[in-house]
C-alpha cells in the first residue's frame, strides 16, 4: 500500500478515534516528512485530503489542526458548495458556448429545482 494511502487512513483514524483531539496541531509539512522520510508532496496532498474532508484546518503561517466536529459539519458543507458551484459555472459555460442567453439558463436551473422532490416527500 503507498505511502500516502498508509498516511492518510492513519490520521484519519487517529482523528475519528478521538486519539488526536479536536485543536491539536500537527507536525508541519517540513517536520513530518522528515520524520518519516517522505516526500513534502506527500504529506501536503495528506493533509489537503483530509482538510477537504473536513477533519483538518490548514491555517496558513500558523500550522495544521484536528477540526472539532461543529467546524467540520461546516467545512464539509463548505466542499460541498464548492463542487456544486464548478458545477453550475461548468454548466453557465457550456449554456454560453450553445448560445443560451442568462434568462435561458437561470430558467432551465429553475425548471431543475421544480423538478426534485421535497425531502419530506421522499
Amino acid at each position: 500500500m503507498p505511502l500516502y494511502v498508509q498516511l492518510r487512513d492513519q490520521l484519519r483514524s487517529l482523528i475519528r478515534s478521538g486519539a488526536l483531539q479536536p485543536n491539536f496541531h500537527l507536525p508541519s509539512l517540513r517536520d513530518l516528512s522528515r520524520q518519516l522520510s517522505c516526500s513534502l508532496i506527500t504529506v501536503r496532498r495528506v493533509y489537503l485530503d483530509l482538510e477537504r474532508e473536513g477533519l483538518l484546518s490548514i491555517q496558513k503561517g500558523i500550522g495544521t489542526f484536528v477540526r472539532s466536529d461543529d467546524t467540520g459539519q461546516s467545512a464539509r458543507r463548505s466542499w460541498s458548495r464548492a463542487l456544486v458551484y464548478e458545477a453550475f459555472r461548468s454548466a453557465v459555460g457550456t449554456g454560453i458556448r450553445h448560445g443560451m442567453a442568462p434568462e435561458e439558463m437561470e430558467e432551465v436551473l429553475r425548471e431543475l429545482l421544480a423538478s426534485i422532490p421535497d425531502k419530506e416527500d421522499a
